[in-house]
């Protein structure tokens, strides 16, 4: 293996667990929530805005398109990611992926627990025909070798599926239907690197290649990323998860992060029960369930206010016809009025101007 070989697996394994390893509690430090379960087998289809009940947007933006969800680095650390609210104990993750091309540019679909175990599907922008599998117990990183890397052909030009099968006993990846890589539970350093514990998915895009990163990160990423090149663009288009297991939540009964000591708690999902929540119900839908009877009232409650709206649009018609000439009325008198006072001044005028005087005299 040379040496520059070595050194990209190194980087590829630090920037991976920089970029993507995130908990808001360990449950290996402390006693965390229970993690709510999918608890189902369900698949979406990313053409428009998803139920924010189920995935959430942690950072940026994401554009929804007939296409498919478009995670975009338009300016300088963009960084749109999207994750679900629920969990899985092992199980499937079934994701068609368009990667984002571009030097310093990586996106990803990762599985990831509340204790750091990761399950990674990886691709480094500069690099259109090839995507890097890996894996992380724990957040641990001290060893190397874990990276998987994989050929196919347009990874940022045609959609491919990119899926994982997950058990206790081994983690497979598989390649638009062909299986890569599998690792199995006593392959990773006795199972202590094995991925077990409870994982939401995460679909994100993220500027590695950033000037501002450190030099080993801009390195594996292909280099500086050239903002005025952008923007740069990851799509995801169907998505099938596949939760093993059933239940409510899931709880860590100790902190060993064991997937024994995992607690499946019993009760109906609330990610299920989001799921099988009718849709709202248009207008029409709403009409049509109505009895008859009721229906018959609408009608006359509504021909009802038609005729009060005619009888007051027609009194407002007399209103205003019987106020015109009314104003018609004082208008003209005020005319008439107004013409005699100008008469008698006139003659009062004529009569003080050209009287007895024979000259100008002003009124009074």
């Amino acid at each position: 293996m040379s040496l520059f070989y070595t050194l990209a697996l190194l980087m590829a394994i630090v920037c991976s667990v920089t970029a993507q390893t995130f908990t808001d509690c360990d449950p290996l430090n402390a006693t965390c929530p229970a993690a709510p379960a999918l608890g189902t087998n369900h698949s979406w289809v990313f053409n428009e805005t998803m139920d924010s009940k189920i995935w959430k947007v942690t950072n940026g933006e994401i554009d929804w398109t007939d296409d498919g969800a478009e995670f975009s680095i338009k300016k300088k650390l963009d960084s749109p990611t999207l994750q679900s609210t629920f969990f899985i104990f092992f199980g499937i993750v079934e994701s068609h992926v368009k990667m984002a091309k571009g030097h310093g540019i990586v996106s990803s679909v990762v599985l990831q627990s509340a204790d750091r175990d990761e399950i990674d599907w990886e691709w480094v922008g500069y690099n259109t025909s090839e995507v890097q599998s890996n894996y992380f117990g724990k957040g641990n990183d001290t060893s190397f070798g874990r990276g998987g890397f994989h050929y196919l052909e347009n990874a940022d030009t045609e959609f491919h599926n990119y899926t994982t099968h997950w058990t206790q006993e081994k983690l497979e990846w598989w390649l638009d239907g062909n299986l890569v890589r599998t690792l199995k539970y006593e392959d990773a350093l006795d199972g202590k690197n094995y991925p077990q514990t409870p994982s939401n998915v995460r679909f994100g895009v993220w500027p590695a290649g950033d000037s501002d990163n450190r030099q080993g990160t801009i390195e594996w990423a292909g280099g500086v990323v050239d903002y005025d090149a952008g923007p740069y663009t990851m799509v995801v288009k169907n998505v099938r998860v596949h939760d093993f297991h059933t239940g409510k939540e899931y709880n860590y009964t100790d902190h060993t992060g064991s997937w024994k000591s995992i607690d499946v708690v019993k009760g109906n999902s609330t990610t299920v029960d989001q799921l099988n929540k009718e849709p709202e119900k248009s207008m029409a839908q709403k009409w049509a369930e109505l009895p008859q009877a009721a229906k018959v009232g609408v009608y006359c409650g509504a021909a009802a206010a038609g005729v009060l709206l005619l009888a007051g649009g027609a009194l407002y018609f007399v209103k205003q016809r019987k106020k015109g000439r009314l104003e018609y009325a004082l208008d003209d008198a005020k005319w008439n009025n107004d013409r005699t006072e100008m008469n008698n001044l006139q003659s009062t005028w004529k009569t003080s101007e050209w009287g007895g005087h024979r000259g100008y005299h002003p009124v009074n």
